[in-house]
């Protein structure tokens, strides 16, 4: 009798750190029952995923499967899953085989993942802006809520203990990450000084989105022109560094108040620096979503927030390839793109 042909999938593996990388087909992963197999038709890049080639960040075995986020359609769900459906339009959080779980890696034709990482497509966007969301969503709420204990009351089932900041300057507000920050902040406290860095093209960007003012981080006065738009001119209460500004900018930690809080959110990028003495600085992972309260209502929670329009797509989406073997002759490119989300979609 002759077996039934086992169904396969195509990954892109990266075979080494440095690659090179390669198109292997392997078995159609099976489910756990609380998780779902996306078909992936967009693949969003993002900075960590040519660190993770380079640098082996959070890669402990090769080959490996790169890729943070996606998104596509929902092919099967596992037996308790309730929310989601074949058919269904979704964008995920797809990074989990960086942290040994069994499941992710977003450079690949097919994705399991927990239904819990996963949010339908809101009916106002597009896939390929869909795929854009997650990450830097997760991280932005990791640093507001989770390092700095801000609260973000409008967010069903987070923490409602901390504190609200009297300012909070972004530092790389054109990222994806920045451009989140700048949205769950205005829309949690209307009245908030927020200050902004970024390249002056993105600046009306960033003012439409709630940044009260922008700065030139390019400016060689940056530092004075912060504390001169901060609060009676005295200094910012905390920072959240999204880019490791800190490294390049080794003083920007003086502008934070000397009477204030003076925290420094920095945003894991694999560039570590130090802060001035006194200065408070906080590590922020997105993956802390998976221990903090409220963590598994997040990703699925961006459908209603992007379509009700609480939440915007943070950045304009590009579009640089077809097909897996497009992506490693594009994914450089993330590293001098600027203010934009570049993708790759899929046959």
């Amino acid at each position: 009798m002759t077996s039934a042909k086992t169904e396969t999938t195509a990954q892109l593996q990266c075979m080494q750190q440095g690659g090179p990388f390669k198109i292997v087909h392997v078995s159609k992963p099976a489910l756990g029952p609380n998780e779902v197999l996306i078909r992936q038709r967009v693949i969003a890049l993002n900075l960590v995923d040519v660190k993770q080639r380079d640098m082996g960040i959070l890669i402990s075995r090769w080959p490996h499967v790169l890729g943070l986020e996606g998104a596509g359609v929902i092919e099967t769900v596992g037996s308790e899953v309730r929310d989601l459906q074949p058919g269904d339009e979704v964008a995920a959080w797809e990074a989990g085989g960086a942290h040994e779980t069994s499941w992710g890696g977003a450079f690949q034709e097919r994705v399991a993942v927990p239904a819990s990482f996963v949010a339908k497509k809101p009916r106002n966007i597009s896939l390929e802006e869909a795929a854009s969301l997650p990450i830097c969503f997760v991280t932005a709420v990791c640093a507001i809520v989770n390092s700095l204990k801000i609260t973000l009351p409008f967010l069903r089932g987070m923490s409602t203990e901390g504190q609200v900041p009297s300012s909070v300057l972004i530092l790389g507000g054109s990222s994806g990450t920045g451009a989140a920050a700048i949205q769950l902040l205005r829309k949690a406290y209307p009245s908030l000084p927020i200050l902004v860095t970024s390249s002056t093209k993105h600046h009306a960007r960033l003012n439409d989105l709630g940044a009260t003012h922008v700065i030139d981080y390019k400016s060689p006065s940056a530092v004075a022109d912060i504390k001169a738009a901060s609060p009676g001119a005295a200094g910012v209460d905390v920072i959240i560094d999204c880019v490791s500004a800190g490294a390049s900018q080794t003083d920007i930690s003086d502008v934070l108040n000397p009477a204030g809080s003076k925290k420094y959110a920095a945003v894991v990028t694999g560039l570590p620096f130090p802060v001035r003495e006194g200065v408070n600085k906080l590590e922020v992972d997105a993956w802390s979503m998976v221990d903090m309260q409220g963590g598994e209502q997040l990703i699925p929670s961006l459908t209603k927030l992007v379509e009700e329009g609480t939440y915007r797509v943070p950045l304009p989406v590009r579009v640089v390839g077809l097909g897996l073997e497009e992506l490693p002759n594009v994914l450089d490119e993330i590293k001098t793109v600027s203010g934009e989300k570049l993708v790759v979609k899929l046959n």
